[in-house]
């Protein structure tokens, strides 16, 4: 796989700039034998980790006590979102409103699933013809 994708990298440079091949595609080269060492990359892929710390990171207020600051912000938004879970028709500061779960015109109450409908063939034809006539792309054709 290695030597197929050398080859290939090697025929893209004929036809691409030298400006497409940044980092990003180099590392196609290499990660063929990251894989025959490690194994799958999302067993030693750091960025999940990464994007925590970042999260961790900002609930940092007081740079002197930083783990207090992490634990009594993790503590209160897995509080909030607790409370949230469980009444949910509860208003949250900070935790977006998920209009998948909840409809907004009926206080929290969960959707209920829709009930597929089949259009008949007449209904169909008379939808479409009315989206045949009000486009501005047909009006020369029908003229």
């Amino acid at each position: 796989m290695q030597q197929q994708l050398c080859v290939t990298l090697c025929l893209l440079e004929k036809f691409f700039p030298p400006s497409f091949f940044d980092i990003m595609v180099h590392l196609t080269v290499h990660l063929t034998r990251q894989v025959k060492l490690c194994g799958p990359i999302c067993f030693h892929w750091m960025y999940p980790f990464e994007r925590r710390m970042k999260d961790i990171k900002g609930h940092v207020r007081n740079r002197f006590r930083p783990e207090g600051c992490i634990a009594e912000e993790t503590i209160a938004q897995e509080t909030i979102q607790f409370l949230a879970d469980y009444k949910r028709s509860m208003l949250t500061n900070g935790i977006p409103y998920d209009e998948h779960e909840m409809d907004a015109d009926e206080d929290g109450e969960p959707v209920l699933p829709g009930r597929p409908s089949e259009v008949s063939k007449e209904l169909w034809e008379q939808a479409h013809l009315c989206v045949l006539l009000n486009i501005d792309e047909i009006t020369p054709y029908i003229e």
